[in-house]
């Protein structure tokens, strides 16, 4: 959780740069039109016009230091070992437990290296799973868990790498 959570962070800080900048330049277009008119007809001093070598839309660059595309994200899950450190009887609670979860999923989707679980969207229950995520994360770090909340639905995303395959299906039945 913490690099996602630093990742979140370092992406809204930029975003707020981004927004920090378009406000100026907002404030600049107001100071713009809030200017009096110019005297006579409209001219190349007149806002209502353009000249055809500055028609159609100026493009604005919000923030000379974003990066044009996005750079992904360390996905250490996938470098750690497929290994789970509970014991036999842990192991079997700790399945019932994802097991009973599992059961109270609306909708399920099946995705390339794991799958897609949608909830119904309650505080209690993506606390559950949130506590349950957070367990699993300490014994078997390979996983990578995603809790999305929204107004309509809850949805847990878990994925693992190729190895960790059958440990995923027997948590959440995936049949993949």
């Amino acid at each position: 959780m913490v690099p996602l959570v630093a990742g979140r962070i370092a992406e809204t800080e930029g975003r707020i740069a981004e927004l920090s900048a378009f406000s100026v330049h907002l404030a600049a277009v107001h100071a713009d039109l809030s200017a009096p008119a110019p005297e006579g007809a409209c001219g190349p001093d007149c806002g209502c016009t353009t000249t055809p070598a500055t028609a159609g839309p100026v493009p604005v660059t919000l923030s000379p230091t974003r990066p044009a595309a996005p750079v992904p994200a360390p996905e250490p899950w996938r470098e750690a070992p497929v290994a789970c450190t509970l014991d036999g009887s842990e192991l079997v609670g700790r399945t019932q437990e994802w097991r009973r979860l599992v059961e109270q999923a609306t909708a399920r989707a099946e995705l390339p290296d794991g799958l897609r679980l949608t909830f119904p969207a309650t505080a209690e229950l993506a606390g559950q799973i949130a506590a349950l995520a957070a367990a699993e994360q300490r014994c078997c770090s390979f996983f990578d868990f995603t809790l999305h909340l929204t107004p309509a639905a809850l949805e847990l995303t878990v994925r693992a790498p190729e190895a960790g395959a059958p440990l995923l299906a027997d948590l959440f039945g995936v049949t993949a």
